[in-house]
């Protein structure tokens, strides 16, 4: 009887570990998907934009409040950190690098010109465009971008 009972408690013991295994695997696969690693950047890129028109404030809001691929430290790009992530050859209609989403074209960044209009990057057709920073008006898309470690 109580060699049984061992043989129980080994085989639960083994099944929660596998289970545990299991939905760690499940985890990473999920964090994976919601980032994209640029390797030759050293940057990696939040999966997707927000998904609604937002200003340079609110963008920069967003960033900094988001949590995903279990990192807490994004930023809005530079506008040239976001001409880099284009990709001419893309048969994506937004041309982005990688596994990447936009729901919409153009993405501001955190650089303004001379006279502080902020720089925005239109990923249809590879060119900068200029929003006021007065808050007025949207910019497009917030994507965030962190260093890789």
């Amino acid at each position: 009887m109580i060699r049984n009972r061992s043989f129980n408690y080994a085989i639960k013991l083994v099944l929660c570990g596998a289970i545990v295994f299991c939905g760690a695997q499940v985890l990473l696969a999920q964090s994976a998907a919601e980032i994209w690693k640029d390797t030759a950047a050293g940057l990696t890129w939040a999966g997707k934009d927000n998904g609604v028109d937002v200003n340079q404030g609110q963008a920069k809001e967003y960033c900094t409040a988001l949590r995903t691929g279990g990192f807490s430290d994004w930023r809005l790009p530079t506008i040239d950190e976001l001409e880099n992530l284009y990709d001419r050859n893309s048969k994506k209609s937004y041309r982005v690098k990688g596994t990447i989403t936009l729901s919409d074209s153009c993405v501001p960044s955190s650089s303004l010109n001379p006279s502080g209009e902020v720089w925005n990057f239109c990923f249809s057709y590879g060119g900068r465009t200029l929003t006021r920073a007065s808050g007025h008006g949207s910019g497009g898309r917030a994507l965030c971008v962190r260093k890789s470690e």
